[in-house]
This record gives C-alpha cells, structure tokens and sequence, in this order.
C-alpha cells in the first residue's frame, strides 16, 4: 500500500470499464470522510515533532469533491500514484478547473486502502498527512475513492482541503 501527502453530489459522468467503480458509495465516503477527520481535529495531536492544538470543524465543499474524484479516477484509469498527473498538473490545477477560488489549500491521496476508516487511520500516523488534517486554516474538503481491480493497488484517494477565498 502507498500513502502520499502534501496538501460529490453531482457526478461525473465517466464512461467506466465494468471493473471500475467507486470504492464507497459517494454518501458514505462524504459522511464518513467528514466524521473522522472532524474528530481528528476535535483533540490536540502530536504529527511527528509538532504538536497542534484541537481545529475548527471541516465542512463538506462538493465543488473540492469533484476535484478529488477526477484525481483519483485519474490515478485509478492510469495506474499511478502521485499528486502530480501525467501531464504535470497538481491540486492547485485541479481545483482551478472545478472554479473553486482558494485562500489555502492542500491534498492528501492513498492507494491500496479500502474505506475511509483505514485512509484516515493511516494518515494520522504520518506526520505531514496528519499536519494537512490538523491544519487550521483549512475549513472546507471534499473526497472521493476510485477503484480499478486492474491496477497494483487497486484503490486511490484524494482529499482536497481548502479555504475559500474571502
């Protein structure tokens, strides 16, 4: 399994190979992505050497929704994991394209993990994952898990965290 880190309800409307999907149902993925990393942020936590103090409460942006899934379609339909695609473009690309105007904004991705209880489980553990969670000037995310059986991991995950611009 691979982790990466750095920093919806209208669908895509992908024409897939019968063996790809999406992991989680959307609804799922939205509620259960938004509890976890909101009861992440609800305690102090140590993120290797640093130390942060307990975040605001993250809400749910289907706009940064569309952004993660293209992404993690995209690392599914073509076999890679990277925050960067094929042609270069990272998350600040990806979010220009969905029109989301951004003050601050980061990305974490995974592949090989099957829920959103294992991805949030193994981000807590690395430090510079654990640091975009804790991070508060992020307010909004959205998430989204793509499944491909014929690829080394299978399942790839994108969170983009963001704040608006003001």
């Amino acid at each position: 399994m691979l982790l990466y880190g750095c920093g919806t309800s209208s669908e895509l409307g992908y024409v897939l190979a019968q063996d790809s999907y999406r992991c989680e149902e959307f609804d799922v993925t939205k509620e259960e992505m938004l509890s976890l990393l909101n009861r992440a942020r609800a305690s102090s936590r140590n993120c290797g050497y640093k130390i942060f103090t307990p975040a605001g409460p993250l809400t749910w942006n289907p706009t940064l929704a569309r952004a993660a899934l293209a992404h993690s379609t995209n690392m599914a339909t073509k076999d890679f994991v990277s925050h960067k695609d094929r042609d270069g473009d990272g998350v600040v690309d990806r979010v220009a394209i969905v029109n989301y105007q951004w003050s601050t904004i980061g990305e974490n991705i995974s592949a090989g993990r099957e829920n959103s209880a294992e991805v949030v489980s193994a981000w807590l553990i690395s430090p510079v994952h654990c640091e975009n969670i804790m991070n508060r000037s992020f307010t909004e995310i959205g998430a989204a898990c793509f499944h491909n059986k014929d690829t080394k991991y299978k399942t790839f995950w994108t969170v983009v965290f963001a704040s608006p611009k003001r």
